[in-house]
């Protein structure tokens, strides 16, 4: 015989065997990747090199020059002595970040279909990996204004930030270059001035060496992210009557924002194929 009481004990324990495990470092990593500007396509490992080393072992990167442009030789001349010199040394220590999870034999052994999730300690270390990674990276856009001070943060070697307007070449008396503009909202205008800049580069003995021609980065943070998709997919300009073509719309931008990235206001440009940040 089956009464009201029998019944609702064998609802209770129906709901019990539904009960679920929320997993919030699942839905975590799931959120990361499957945002709209970080998606497959454009994640942010793209920006980077990376470079492996054992320990905490030092890397150095020994870049050297081009030589300056061929000169006149005349007839029987002969040719001219070019050479070129060692640029400044880029200089990255891999430091290992580590974590553990700590189970007990009890958890262990309780691992039935509710708790599985739950003590899949292995998968919280990956997504734990991936949260490290994205900060560590972002970390040099946060402070690419001053000087390196960390020494798992790659540094250029020529004593200045990542981002200056003093940035030396090896030319005796050489004038230094720029490669920061004044500080201004996203624009038409502030995107071009960034772009230029790219474009004016010159290598270690002033010849020229044009950036930004190609795939460009825009990287701000999520505030920034409405201005950024305006100004670069809009197919006019925005906020104009006239209704100006927007140059910028149909290049090959990648926009990308990251939760890590500490300034609300500051955006940076990176050339997609000559400039690969050290990671």
């Amino acid at each position: 015989m089956i009464t009201t009481r029998s019944i609702d004990i064998l609802l209770r324990g129906v709901r019990a065997e539904f009960a679920l495990t929320i997993d919030q470092a699942e839905k975590q990593l799931l959120a990361y990747n499957s945002d709209v500007y970080l998606d497959a396509s454009t994640k942010t490992g793209a920006l980077f090199e990376e470079i492996n080393a054992s320990g905490r072992q030092r890397v150095e990167t020994i870049p050297i020059t081009g030589i300056s442009e061929l000169s006149p030789t005349e007839e029987a001349q002969p040719f001219i002595s070019k050479d070129y010199v060692p640029s400044f040394i880029t200089g990255v220590e891999p430091f290992k970040f580590t974590a553990r999870i700590q189970v007990t034999r009890e958890a262990a052994e309780r691992r039935d279909s509710k708790y599985q999730k739950a003590l899949n300690e292995s998968a919280k270390a990956q997504i734990a990996a991936e949260n490290t990674k994205a900060r560590h990276r972002m970390q040099r856009f946060n402070t690419a204004f001053a000087a390196v001070t960390l020494p798992q943060l790659f540094d250029y070697g020529d004593g200045q930030p990542l981002a200056s307007a003093s940035h030396p070449t090896k030319v005796p008396g050489g004038a230094a270059q720029s490669n920061i503009v004044t500080a201004s909202d996203i624009t038409p205008s502030a995107i071009e001035a960034m772009i230029l800049v790219l474009q004016n580069q010159l290598d270690d003995i002033g010849e020229p060496m044009p950036m930004g021609g190609g795939k460009n980065y825009l990287i701000a943070n999520p505030a920034k992210m409405r201005r950024a998709k305006q100004n670069i997919d809009s197919e006019w300009e925005v906020g104009t009557a006239n209704n100006n073509i927007n140059v910028w719309y149909g290049g090959m931008w990648v926009l990308v924002q990251s939760p890590f990235l500490t300034s609300l206001t500051q955006w940076q440009i990176v050339d997609g194929m000559f400039s690969p940040l050290k990671d």
